[in-house]
């Protein structure tokens, strides 16, 4: 993954390995993350993952095994609004918070898992935790 800031804005590059490098390491290091917070895969109540584009989501679905619907305000965003780099993520946290399209994300309470991916595959992630 490589960004180069061209005359028309940001230009990406991604390769076609991310998305499977992504499947194969992204789940280990956040179990034992959350595990030694006390929180388990399990007890995440919202997934906002910055949808760099569908084959990003789809990697992320099948690396924390989750069901496909946990993606879907990442999806929705990315198929109205495009990847608008870094501010992207705000975007989702509207839509899960403030749905205009009726769509029901379930509970907006409890802990919220945020992520960000960047050049040479890094991901940046935050755990937060929402009461109502």
């Amino acid at each position: 993954m490589t960004w180069k800031i061209g005359d028309h804005g940001f230009q990406m590059t991604l390769s076609s390995l991310v998305p499977s490098r992504i499947e194969e390491r992204l789940k280990e290091p956040i179990e034992k993350w959350l595990s030694g917070l006390g929180i388990s895969i399990e007890d995440i109540r919202q997934w906002v993952v910055h949808p760099g584009g569908p084959r990003i989501l789809d990697s992320v679905d099948k690396a924390m095994g989750l069901d496909e619907t946990k993606l879907s305000a990442s999806r929705r965003t990315l198929a109205n609004y495009g990847n608008m780099s870094s501010p992207t993520i705000l975007f989702i946290i509207e839509e899960i918070l403030y749905s205009n399209t009726g769509e029901h994300y379930g509970p907006r309470d409890g802990y919220w898992l945020v992520f960000g991916f960047g050049p040479g595959l890094h991901a940046e992630i935050l755990l937060l935790e929402l009461t109502e």
